[in-house]
C-alpha cells in the first residue's frame, strides 16, 4: 500500500514542477522575470495621470487611473518620420510595469508611444471598422519599417461613442480613460529610463476634456446639463501636435438621456454653497467648438420656474473656444438675467443665451505649461524660452509664468534666481523682486508672472559666441522649488526696422548670428496673441513655401520652418507684439521631461 502512495505522490510532485515551468503571467510573459532572451530588455515604466489642474472638493478616481497593462509602440528615428518597429504590451509583475522591448543599440534615436487604459478595440483612420487591441492587429495597420509616427498618430483613433449615447462617455464605474505620452530615448537596453528625465513618473495626457458647471448666481438655481450638442464621436489615442484638433466632420453626435431629454444628463449638487456638476463631470473629445458649433442645454429655476438655456463655449468677449484633451474647463454661472426656453426643443433651436448671463471660463491650460513634478506637487512654466526684439535701451518684460500647487513654503529651497554676473550684467531678475517662488495661499493652482529687465548687449551673451577668447553663457532664470528644478532662456534681438522684415524660426546646422534674422528652432506650431496694437495685422505667420495660406495667426507646419513676416509700419510710434512658438528643442523630437517646448517672442517695431 505504501508503494502506491508514494508512486501516486511523486506522480504529483512531477504534474506540480511541470506546472511550474509552463505557467504564464496573463500577458504571456513568464513569471519568472529573469528568463529573458538575449536581443530583449525588461523596463519597467514609471508613469500616472496628468492631472486636470483645476482643484476639486472630490476625487474621481477612475480619470486618474493608469491601468497596470499600457502598450509601447517603437518608432526607429528621429522627428514626426520615425519608423515604426515594434509594438508590446507592458505586463505586472509584483505590483509593477514592465515592458519587453527588443534590444536596440545601432545610434540611432527612438520614440516610445505609451498608449495607457487601451479600449477593447482602435480604430485606424475611420469610425466604421474596429480592430482588436492586440500585436497582430496593431502590426497590421502599422507596418514594420514603413509606417512613420506622423502617420500612426493620425490614424490610431479611440473606440467612437454611439450616436445616441445616452450618458457621458467614460462616467461609468471602473470606465478608464485613454492617456498617452511620447518619449524619446538614445537607445534601447538595460540602461533605458521610461521616466522624465528627473527620475519622476510620466505625465500621461487624457484623450478627452472635462467640463463642470457651477453656479453663483444668488436669483438661479442651477438643476444641471440636459444635453451636449454636436461632439465629436471619437478622438486620436495620441495628439502628436497639441495645438492642432482632428477633423470630426459627418463624426458628431449629441448626448442626451433620450431624444426629449425627459431626464437630465448629469444633475447638478450643492457643493461648498454653490450647485455643481464637478461630480458628475462631462467628458469630451477634442473640437472646433464654432465649426461644429458645440453648446451646452442647461436647465435652471429663475423666478421660481424652471428654464432651459443654451449655452455656446465662448470665452469673455463671446469669442468661440477650442476644447483641447486633458483640459479642464468651469463654466460659472454670475448672474441670470432672464427667462430661458420652456423645453429643450425650443432651446436647441434658439441662439446662445450666453448675453443673458453674467459668465465666466476658467481653463485649465496646464497643460500648455512645462511641467516637472513629483509625487507631492508639480512645478512649470508657460514657455521656457523668451525672446525680446526690443529698442537698444534696457527694457522690463514679462518673460514668463510660474504655475504651481505646491503649498510647502521651503524655506531654502524656493528661489527664483538669475545667472546675470556669468551673463555679463546683460539682464537681471525684476520680479518678483524678492526672489521667492511664490506657493499657494487660497487659490490652487497658483499661477505668478515673472519679469526681467533686458540690456542691448544681452543679444551677444550666448553660447556659441566669445570675446576676447572667452566663451560666453547662456542668460537663465532659475527656478527651485524643494527637488524640483526649471530654466527659462532669456534672449535678445534688435527692435524691428519700420520697413519690415522675415523672421526664420527653423532648423540650421550651425550657430545663426544674432543680426541674421534666423533663429535655430525646430518649430510646430505659431500663433499671434491678441494686443492693444492689433498684431494679427502686421505680423504673419507663413510656412517656408512663403504661401499666405489664410492662417497667418495660427499656423501647423511638417518641415520645423516657420517665417515671422513683420509689415511695414507707417506710423510714427513704436507698434508691439506677442507670438507664441511650440517648438522641438535642437536636436531632438521629445524629451521625457515635457511633449513640447514653447518660445514666447515679444516683438517691437520702430516707428516710421
Amino acid at each position: 500500500m505504501m508503494k502506491y502512495i508514494m508512486k501516486i505522490f511523486g506522480l504529483v510532485i512531477i504534474l506540480l514542477i511541470s506546472a511550474c515551468e509552463h505557467e504564464t503571467l496573463l500577458t504571456g510573459e513568464p513569471d519568472d522575470p529573469g528568463d529573458i532572451s538575449e536581443d530583449k530588455v525588461r523596463l519597467e515604466i514609471f508613469a500616472r495621470a496628468n492631472s486636470y489642474r483645476l482643484p476639486s472638493t472630490r476625487a474621481l478616481g477612475d480619470e486618474n487611473t493608469v491601468e497596470m497593462t499600457p502598450w509601447v509602440l517603437v518608432f526607429r528615428g528621429s522627428g514626426t518620420g520615425a519608423i515604426f518597429v515594434e509594438a508590446v504590451q507592458a505586463f505586472e509583475f509584483a505590483g509593477k510595469r514592465y515592458v519587453l522591448l527588443t534590444k536596440r543599440t545601432d545610434g540611432s534615436k527612438y520614440q516610445l508611444l505609451i498608449l495607457a487604459n487601451p479600449m477593447a478595440q482602435f480604430y485606424y483612420g475611420n469610425a466604421s471598422t474596429g480592430y482588436v487591441f492586440n500585436e497582430s492587429q496593431l502590426t497590421e495597420k502599422l507596418i514594420e519599417g514603413t509606417t512613420t509616427l506622423a502617420t500612426a498618430c493620425t490614424n490610431l483613433l479611440t473606440e467612437p461613442a454611439s450616436t445616441s449615447p445616452a450618458r457621458i462617455p467614460f462616467s461609468g464605474v471602473g470606465e478608464t480613460i485613454p492617456m498617452s505620452y511620447l518619449l524619446e530615448v538614445d537607445k534601447v537596453d538595460n540602461t533605458t529610463k521610461i521616466e522624465k528625465s528627473d527620475g519622476s513618473s510620466l505625465m500621461l495626457l487624457r484623450a478627452v476634456a472635462k467640463i463642470v458647471v457651477v453656479n453663483e448666481a444668488s436669483n438661479f438655481e442651477l438643476e444641471g446639463v440636459s444635453a451636449v450638442a454636436n461632439v465629436p464621436r471619437q478622438g486620436q489615442l495620441h495628439n502628436l501636435i497639441p495645438a492642432s484638433i482632428m477633423g470630426n466632420a459627418g463624426n458628431l453626435t449629441n448626448y442626451q438621456y433620450d431624444a426629449s431629454c425627459s431626464l437630465p444628463l448629469v444633475s447638478a449638487e450643492t457643493i461648498t454653497n454653490k450647485q455643481s456638476t464637478e461630480n458628475s463631470p462631462i467628458y469630451i473629445y477634442e473640437t472646433n467648438t464654432q465649426t461644429y458649433s458645440t453648446y451646452l442645454i442647461i436647465q435652471g429655476i429663475y423666478e421660481t420656474k424652471s428654464y432651459y438655456y443654451k449655452m455656446a463655449i465662448v470665452d469673455k468677449d463671446l469669442n468661440y473656444m477650442n476644447i483641447y484633451r486633458n483640459h479642464a474647463y468651469t463654466f460659472t454661472i454670475k448672474k441670470v438675467h432672464g427667462r430661458g426656453y420652456d423645453t429643450v426643443a425650443d432651446a436647441k433651436l434658439s441662439k446662445p443665451s450666453n448675453t443673458d448671463l453674467d459668465f465666466e471660463i476658467t481653463v485649465d491650460d496646464s497643460n500648455s505649461y512645462e511641467i516637472i513634478a513629483n509625487n507631492d506637487y508639480y512645478l512649470g512654466v508657460s514657455n521656457s524660452v523668451f525672446i525680446a526684439y526690443s529698442p537698444d535701451d534696457a527694457s522690463t518684460y514679462e518673460a514668463f509664468k510660474v504655475i504651481t500647487d505646491c503649498e510647502k513654503a521651503f524655506p531654502d529651497a524656493r528661489t527664483i534666481t538669475d545667472n546675470m554676473a556669468e551673463a555679463d550684467n546683460s539682464f537681471a531678475l525684476s520680479s518678483p523682486a524678492d526672489g521667492k517662488l511664490p506657493i499657494v495661499a487660497s487659490t490652487s493652482p497658483r499661477v505668478t508672472p515673472v519679469s526681467v529687465l533686458i540690456q542691448s548687449w544681452l543679444m551677444y551673451s550666448e553660447v556659441g559666441q566669445s570675446f576676447e577668447g572667452r566663451d560666453k553663457v547662456n542668460a537663465y532664470i532659475t527656478l527651485k522649488l524643494g527637488n524640483l528644478e526649471k530654466q527659462v532662456h532669456i534672449r535678445r534681438r534688435a527692435a524691428i526696422d519700420a520697413g519690415g522684415t522675415i523672421l526664420k524660426y527653423m532648423p540650421a546646422n550651425s550657430y545663426p548670428f544674432p543680426t541674421t534674422g534666423e533663429v535655430d528652432y525646430h518649430c510646430l506650431t505659431g500663433e499671434v496673441e491678441d494686443g492693444t496694437d492689433n498684431p494679427k495685422e502686421w505680423i504673419k505667420l507663413l510656412p517656408s513655401s512663403m504661401v499666405d495660406r489664410n492662417d497667418t495667426d495660427k499656423i501647423i507646419v511638417e518641415d520645423g520652418h516657420i517665417y515671422i513676416k513683420i509689415m511695414p509700419n507707417t506710423a510714427s510710434t513704436t507698434r508691439n507684439g506677442i507670438v507664441y512658438l511650440t517648438t522641438i528643442m535642437p536636436g531632438s523630437l521629445y524629451t521625457g521631461e515635457s511633449t513640447v517646448k514653447r518660445i514666447k517672442i515679444d516683438i517691437t517695431q520702430k516707428g516710421n
